[in-house]
């Protein structure tokens, strides 16, 4: 009985070797896609074809797979799967000269970054400052943060790493090893205090979902990952009050409110599009760096029209020859001082610089009309009101340039309250 057993194991193993799963005395070549999938899949078929499975989205049908290359035509035949798609690389968009200036001692007195003067965060304060009773919050999928940062710390509401498909909230797997997370937070949120800078919207609250590794580098099943993190929220529930509203709703307060991505990829992954439809649907601005190639139209996410494309300016309200054209609106991208690792501060110049003083102008918006109101504007009023308000520079109206223009603050703050 012990020998037939073994030698049925033997068969089995056998037989997954057969389907493409194992090759004795040979390494396996294994690839990694993002399968889309429906209530029939079984995961116990991707271990058949001698495959594992690295991460399963909670809210999002996806599984992600390493499976043997040559078994992947294998598994679009499997039960339940729907699409196959190749994973992706996606990057950091810190991108042009000067890049990093040299770093700022820790904690100098306040320097407002000219930035934020230029789209006049500060005229926007007297009405709306980002603070609305933890309502609004904004998701950064970037490199992590400093999370003990002076200027930062204050406005974490949340952290949260998802690198490599493994969710942790552990403070380490979200502290930023790159500085590119940091720096973007800081356009966003550093406080307005007396030390550093002060950010476009000083009071509210911040998620650093880390989608990026060290290097600046990660994957399109991690943003997806990412995305998801942020529509879940700390406790981990989609629309915990039932009430079909996860976007500015006081009874269900964890999903963020905006969603800004500094980052670039070159493919269009269908399940990575499906996310950003899936949190567009549910009322979450979604803002993206347009690229730093000097391409005629943007990257992925910003290529997307559920995103917001950014684009840069310089201080002379010019448009740098890398910043990406196609966008749909502007802002200041170009000697952006902000937060960095280690208590500091930088000088970086990118599209990613420009988006978060995007963001921290929505954030503005959606907690002015919330504190006015009780309720956040929709996706659709909300880039009108950035559309109308926005500066226009470059040909009348919307132009590939400088889309419908550089956005200010304090007009779009205003036309949100009234």
């Amino acid at each position: 009985m012990k020998f037939y057993k073994i030698f049925v194991l033997f068969l089995v193993f056998v037989m997954f070797g057969a389907m493409g799963g194992v090759v004795w005395g040979a390494p396996v070549e294994k690839v990694r896609v993002i399968v889309t999938v429906d209530r029939e899949f079984n995961e116990s078929f991707i271990f058949a074809l001698g495959g594992n499975v690295v991460a399963k989205g909670r809210i999002f049908p996806i599984v992600v797979v390493d499976i043997p290359s040559r078994a992947l035509e294998r598994v679009k035949n499997v039960k339940g799967v729907i699409r196959v798609e190749y994973d992706a690389e996606v990057h950091i968009l810190k991108g042009k000269p000067p890049g990093v200036g040299k770093p700022k001692p820790p904690q100098p007195p306040q320097e407002i970054p000219w930035g934020i003067s230029r789209v006049k965060a500060l005229d926007a304060w007297s009405i709306s400052d980002g603070a609305s009773g933890g309502v609004i919050e904004v998701a950064i999928l970037d490199t992590g943060i400093d999370y003990d940062h002076p200027d930062l710390a204050p406005n974490l509401a949340w952290g949260v790493s998802v690198l490599r498909g493994k969710v942790s909230t552990k403070p380490k797997d979200y502290r930023d090893q790159n500085g590119h997370g940091t720096h973007v937070a800081g356009t966003v949120a550093a406080l307005n205090n007396e030390i550093g800078v002060v950010g476009v919207a000083p009071s509210v609250e911040i998620y650093a979902i880390r989608v990026l590794g060290p290097s600046g580098s990660g994957s399109y099943s991690d943003i997806i990952l990412g995305i998801e993190q942020a529509l879940l929220g700390p406790d981990g529930v989609l629309d915990s009050d039932g009430d079909g509203i996860i976007v500015g709703d006081p009874d269900d307060d964890d999903a963020a409110e905006v969603i800004s991505m500094s980052l670039r990829g070159s493919s269009d992954v269908e399940s990575f599009h499906d996310a950003i439809n899936w949190a567009y649907s549910w009322g979450v601005i979604i803002v993206a760096a347009s690229g730093n190639d000097g391409a005629s139209s943007p990257s992925y996410p910003a290529a997307y029209p559920e995103v917001i494309a950014v684009g840069a300016t310089d201080v002379n309200d010019q448009v740098p020859w890398w910043s990406n054209r196609g966008v749909e609106v502007s802002a200041p991208g170009v000697d952006i001082l902000s937060t960095y690792p280690d208590d500091s501060y930088t000088t970086l110049s990118g599209t990613s610089m420009a988006t978060p003083h995007v963001s921290g102008v929505v954030a503005l918006v959606q907690a002015a009309r919330y504190n006015k109101y009780g309720t956040v504007l929709s996706v659709e009023a909300l880039r009108e009101i950035l559309h109308t308000t926005a500066e226009d520079h470059g040909l009348l109206g919307w132009d590939p340039y400088y889309g419908y223009g550089i956005v200010r603050a304090d007009l779009a703050v205003q036309a949100a309250i009234n």
